[in-house]
């Protein structure tokens, strides 16, 4: 939930409004104080990530991280930290992300495992490739132990949609280059899984075989 007294603001941020949003929020900064501060460094820090200025993101997601036991602080700056290249404080944040929900027993929106997804794409778009082969293993255990792809069934336990998880073993295995590799990962999965889950399997090797 974001503060009311920033509404505004977040608004803009959607509406790529972005100096306004800066210019705004950076304003109330010395108005305000608890939750409603550190909201208004998430939305800088938003506001910095989104035209690719990481490291000023990361100066305020830093800033909203401070005392905070809220894992999404916490992925925000993993994941401004990967796209920046900082790996070592990538990967000490997305540490605290774990920690976080573990200490609330998972019960964190949206969920542990939507945030590794969230984090395996800001390391695919780094390049960094064996971390995202590791995480995606990490979400291909949780599908193995649910045996399903049923959307309501996912979304009852946090788990990502499995079409979203597709699409980044694609991409992963495309970028790299690794076709062959990238079918066998799939076809390891598959047995796994109920025919809904196999069927969109077989949909994202036709993907990933096609030119």
């Amino acid at each position: 939930m974001h503060s009311p007294r920033l509404a505004n603001q977040w608004l803009l941020l959607e509406q790529h409004e972005y100096g306004q949003a800066f210019r705004e929020t950076s304003a109330l900064l010395d108005s305000l104080q608890g939750p409603d501060l550190r909201d208004a460094q998430r939305l800088l820090g938003w506001v910095c990530y989104r035209q690719q200025q990481y490291g000023q993101a990361i100066l305020w997601f830093r800033k909203a991280c401070q005392g905070s036991d809220e894992s999404g602080d916490w992925l925000n700056l993993a994941v401004a930290a990967a796209r920046q290249g900082n790996q070592e404080l990538a990967e000490q944040a997305i540490e605290q992300v774990r920690l976080c929900q573990q200490a609330a027993r998972y019960a964190q929106e949206p969920g542990l495992y939507p945030q590794l997804l969230a984090y395996a794409r800001a390391q695919s778009q780094a390049g960094q490739h064996e971390r995202v082969l590791a995480l995606l293993e990490e979400l291909a255990a949780a599908y193995r132990r649910v045996g399903s792809a049923d959307t309501t069934l996912l979304y009852v336990l946090r788990l990502p949609f499995f079409s979203s998880f597709l699409e980044l073993v694609v991409s992963h295995f495309r970028r790299q280059d690794k076709l062959a590799a990238g079918q066998d990962w799939l076809a390891a999965l598959s047995p796994a899984l109920d025919e809904e889950g196999r069927r969109r399997v077989t949909n994202a090797l036709e993907r990933l075989r096609s030119p």
